[in-house]
């Protein structure tokens, strides 16, 4: 049912500038760092924006200039992780590929896959057999002239003899993607079936839906494993497979029907099959509209067959007109799964709504098509509709006429690539303002492996229609980050991406910390400072006064030197008016300030010396005729993680003409040095951080100076500029972005030698990045060793099992061409690995390759080098594989080669959601309930049922539940799915619009929590640990929407 709701308007945010005291560090980060700029028009072919790049910009103090509004970028906040980005590679695609010219489809397949001038796509989705987008279409043929692997005339083929997937090598599909793998070899591909083998299928046919016979689920299984095989064995390796697109329709073109029921186990047969086999391709359900999240996606995660492990996410489509929060209602009931927007074409608009629901992937639908007057060749070409956006052009078309022209790049290649091109796979989403001006401003913000931020924001008038001109006025946005502030007036109808480089170091876990106030608003508690959420806060409650305190108890003492107030999206202009910063060891001696100022709306930023102390505090000075609010409060050490580069300078052994050794420190890719001369050995590139600095990775990127990385690399360290180290690293450049790690050094000084040579090209940087990181490490659980040979009881699985007493030794002198193996069982996200020789003097590896392969089958390597430390800690920019290999290149006579402890280096992953408190027992009870709920549906561990209000909010509601005993807690969830809002609704789901938080034991109620929301589809309300039985949620706001809970869950 659709519901409307007011939406929550938020006032435009004006920063007041920073001061200190003369005698006290400055208070506001922003050191001069270059932003990056680059505008595409909406979907607009005749737009005057086509992935161009502006004018960069500087990060600066947070200041007071007049603006339409702000966003707040706040890095300390963290949300999913990114797969990829991409579309179809389907028979469509191929065929119109293939009537290109060879040259022509070779740049045309650039423009969409190479990482450093085309649009970087990692994602690819293909068909397993035929679908409604078919070049084989013939409306007078059986079938229609669809097919599949194994047809076989309609007869039965239960030990399917007849497979093969020979049509895909005779239409080009096979040497199209192996072309895709040569331009990027990152491309990662997952699969789909619209329908299996006629004479498995209950109606006999490929088309008209129709459902799989039970007794031929094993044998689909075999056919999803052979195909993944024969692809497998053309050196394309299958990501995933979803279990079936779209499994609720019926269609004249290939289609499958099923219930979640038999989904779910034939996902237990699949799952199994797999496994049996040694493949762990990830299996994705549902594959279909997200009004179907529910009803079908969830019902399959629950059957009592067991399919639930087996499967590790859903994929969604979007046609259904719906706003996208189906997925993080999802996300939060089943936190293990991934979340895959499988298919559709959509506006940048819509993309920002997909991100910010945790989707981990996006996938458009159909890269070359034509119209014929439909959309074809297949089942479409011969359709008409009254939706302009039926004729959009898809992201590459024909020039002119049709197999005889040349082609040309559409308007959504261009609004995708301010994506694709900027957000690497393995980042991860970090927080941001939500939707500002009724939604005609969106955005969303990455947080690259690299360490690069990066926020696209939308400035379009809401519709739902892409391809109509809105004629959406410009805003001017300030972009208040911990990094400090920059301002855009963004064109009406356009898309922007930044990208900078931030000069604030890690920042600080909040695990463990408390958090007082000497002032609190009613139950807005100072541990909604400090919930990594700026939708919760901490609130004064009363106007700002000399004195007044909000202090912070790390639990133990930590290194930091600088603290971030992110005044949150609800009153974001609560900034403190003048403040000082004390810090202390006991929380009693606090001593002398370290720093004062003011404050700046939306975030204030506070920079000092380096502290290594337990308690904060923020002290105000001065009166102001307002509240003071923080909605996150954040801790940064800026010697650790990506070192800021403010003083550094760059020198060079040449430089181009006009060029400059210090553009690989402005912070912009669009910038380098170069050395104006073909690569050899000897040349050199060395930078001066002014001070010496403790650092164990650089990263030279190339940017998208094609093929210029250096071909060759020695690191040398020095703390004088003249006195050099011998190498701590060397190796081989393999391409654009060269990732160097080595043990800990303290130095001020850092040169790269140049060791190789290439006749074509000049040896270019565009950024130089320093790191003094502490990767994750992924857990090896599962994991199995093995080795070109053992040494006794030295065996390959010693080097996983924690200890560094026990080791795997190779039991022989190195020489090259040694090699250990570990498969890690499944696919993961990878950046490095370790390999630990620790009290084996000497038997660290005298040279290694690093090759990653998802399938033990395609084989690619990685990283080349050598380090000459019993610790080899090997970076490499972010892989997907599940197997990694190291070869020995070098050769040692006295030593061998031994590994006491081997990790692979992971990428950062978004917050545990945690483990909610166990439902039995409980019993709910509530005001307003309606619409043939009952309490019972919230808590019944389901989110297709629920307890809704079935009528209007009117700020009188409650809901209640007793968990049947006490019970220690200090957080509760309220799931709203399954509300689902249209897309243009200013409120998406059924959240409340203001809420309190109750607690008892059976007499007197305490209020514990109080706010409001944004009308996110679900709101996390974290108060101090209470040990109560019964929890009460006021609902204290008015809306024309309904109050809806789909589940209710308490965390302790």
């Amino acid at each position: 049912m659709k519901k409307s709701m007011m939406s929550l308007v938020l006032a435009a945010l004006l920063a007041l500038s920073a001061i200190a005291l003369p005698q006290m560090a400055a208070n506001a980060a922003g050191t001069g760092g270059s932003v990056q700029v680059t505008y595409s028009s909406y979907n607009d072919n005749s737009g005057s924006y086509k992935l161009s790049v502006q004018p960069s910009k500087t990060l600066a103090p947070v200041d007071t200039a007049p603006v339409d509004a702000t966003i707040q970028v706040d890095p300390s906040i963290t949300y999913q992780s990114f797969v990829g980005f991409g579309g179809t590679m389907i028979n469509d695609d191929i065929y119109e590929l293939n009537r290109l010219s060879p040259a022509d489809k070779t740049n045309a397949l650039k423009a969409l896959f190479d990482p450093t001038v085309g649009n970087n796509y990692t994602l690819m989705r293909l068909e397993i057999g035929c679908v409604d987008f078919c070049s084989d279409y013939d409306p007078n043929l059986p079938d229609k002239g669809f097919w599949t692997y194994d047809d076989n005339g309609g007869v039965a083929d239960p030990a399917l003899a007849h497979f093969s997937i020979q049509k895909d090598i005779d239409n080009g599909t096979i040497s199209t993607l192996q072309q895709v793998l040569q331009i990027n070899p990152k491309v990662k591909f997952f699969a789909s079936v619209w329908s299996p083998p006629a004479w498995m299928k209950d109606n006999g046919s490929l088309i008209n839906g129709g459902s799989v016979l039970p007794q031929y689920y094993s044998t689909l299984a075999d056919y999803y494993r052979k195909f993944v095989e024969a692809y497998q064995a053309q050196g394309i390796p299958i990501y995933a497979v979803t279990l079936q697109n779209e499994p609720q329709i019926n269609m004249p073109y290939p289609t499958t029907v099923w219930t979640p029921a038999q989904q779910a186990s034939f996902a237990v047969t699949l799952g199994q099959n797999f496994a049996s086999h040694g493949l762990k391709t990830k299996i994705w359900a549902l594959d279909d509209n997200s009004i179907h999240a529910f009803d079908f996606g969830e019902q399959v995660l629950k059957d009592p067959s067991g399919a639930s492990p087996y499967i590790d996410g859903l994929g969604f489509h979007n046609y259904d007109g719906l706003a996208m929060t189906s997925s993080t209602g999802i996300h939060y009931q089943y936190p293990d799964k991934t979340l895959h927007l499988t298919e559709i074409t959509n506006g940048a608009a819509k993309l920002v709504q997909y991100f910010r629901n945790w989707l981990n992937s996006y996938d458009y639908w159909m890269t070359f098509g034509e119209f014929m007057p439909g959309p074809g060749p297949g089942y479409w070409q011969n359709a008409t509709s009254d939706n302009p956006d039926f004729y959009v052009d898809t992201q590459v078309s024909w020039a002119g006429t049709p197999g005889s022209s040349s082609y040309k790049l559409n308007a959504y290649y261009y609004t995708f690539g301010q994506f694709s091109r900027f957000i690497q796979p393995g980042a991860v989403r970090i927080d941001s303002t939500d939707a500002l001006f009724g939604g005609n401003v969106t955005n969303v913000a990455f947080k690259n492996p690299d360490g690069t931020i990066v926020l696209v924001v939308v400035n379009r008038i809401p519709t739902d229609k892409n391809s109509t001109n809105m004629n959406t006025p410009a805003k001017t946005i300030r972009i208040a980050t911990p990094d400090g502030q920059f301002i855009d007036t963004i064109p009406g109808d356009t898309v922007a991406t930044y990208r900078w480089t931030p000069t604030t170091g890690d920042v600080l876990s909040p695990a463990g910390w408390s958090a007082s106030a000497s002032n609190t608003n009613g139950s807005y508690s100072a541990k909604q400072a400090i919930d990594e959420s700026s939708l919760t806060l901490w609130n004064s409650g009363t106007n700002q006064a000399s004195g007044q305190w909000f202090t912070l108890n790390l639990g133990s003492a930590k290194a930091f030197d600088q603290i971030s107030l992110n005044q949150g999206q609800l009153w974001p202009n609560d900034n403190p008016g003048s403040y000082q910063v004390f810090t202390s060891s006991d929380g009693v001696n606090w001593g002398s300030a370290i720093a004062s100022g003011t404050g700046s709306n939306g975030m204030t930023n506070i920079t000092f010396a380096p502290q290594t102390k337990q308690y904060v505090k923020v002290q105000l000075t001065a009166s102001a005729s307002r509240g003071w609010t923080i909605g996150n409060v954040s801790l940064y050490n800026s010697k650790n993680g990506l070192l800021p580069r403010d003083g550094w300078t760059a020198s060079a052994s040449s430089t181009e003409t006009n060029g400059s050794p210090s553009r690989v420190l402005d912070g912009s890719l669009e910038t380098r040095w170069s050395n104006g001369a073909a690569p050899a050995p000897g040349q050199w590139f060395q930078v001066d951080m002014g001070s010496a600095r403790t650092f164990n990775k650089i990263d030279m990127d190339t940017g998208p100076s094609v093929g210029d990385y250096a071909r060759g690399y020695s690191v040398a360290v020095s703390n004088d500029g003249v006195n050099w180290s011998s190498p701590i690293a060397s190796g081989t450049g393999l391409g654009q972005d060269i990732q160097v790690s080595f043990p800990s050094q303290t130095a001020r000084y850092i040169r790269v030698t140049q060791t190789g040579s290439s006749n074509n090209t000049w040896w270019s940087i565009a950024e130089f990045r320093v790191y003094n990181q502490s990767p994750p490490l992924l857990n090896r659980s599962g994991w199995t060793a093995s080795a070109f040979s053992t040494s006794g009881t030295d065996v390959p699985a010693n080097t996983l099992d924690g200890s560094l007493t026990t080791r795997w030794s190779s039991g022989t002198a190195q020489a090259n061409g040694q090699w250990f193996q570990v498969d890690m069982g499944k696919i993961n996200a990878i950046s490095g690995v370790t390999l630990n020789a620790s009290t084996s003097t000497g038997d660290y590896p005298r040279g290694y390759q690093v090759s990653i392969s998802m399938d033990g089958t395609a084989w690619r390597t990685v990283a080349s080098g050598s380090i000459p430390a019993q610790d080899n800690l090997i970076s490499f920019p972010v892989e997907f594989a599940r197997y990694v290999k190291v070869t020995q290149t070098g050769t040692a006579s006295g030593n061998w080669w031994s590994i006491h402890d081997f990790n692979v280096l992971g990428v950062p992953t978004p917050p545990s959601v945690g483990t909610p408190i166990s439902h039995s027992g409980w019993t709910a009870t509530a005001q307003g309930t309606g619409f043939n709920s009952t309490p019972a549906m919230a808590i019944d561990g389901e989110l297709n049922t629920n307890w809704t209000t079935g009528n209007a909010m009117a700020g009188t509601e409650f809901f209640q539940v007793d968990l049947g005993s006490t019970q220690s807690f200090s957080m509760v969830e309220l799931n709203a799915s399954p509300s689902l809002g249209w897309s243009l609704d200013p409120t998406p789901s059924d959240a409340p619009v203001n809420y309190e938080v109750y607690v008892s034991n059976g007499g007197a109620w305490t209020m514990v929590a109080q706010g409001s929301t944004t009308g996110q589809p679900v709101t996390r309300i974290t108060f101090p640990t209470q040990n109560a039985r019964y929890i009460n949620v006021h609902q204290t706001g008015t809306s024309s929407r309904w109050w809806t809970i789909g589940e209710f869950n308490v965390y302790r």
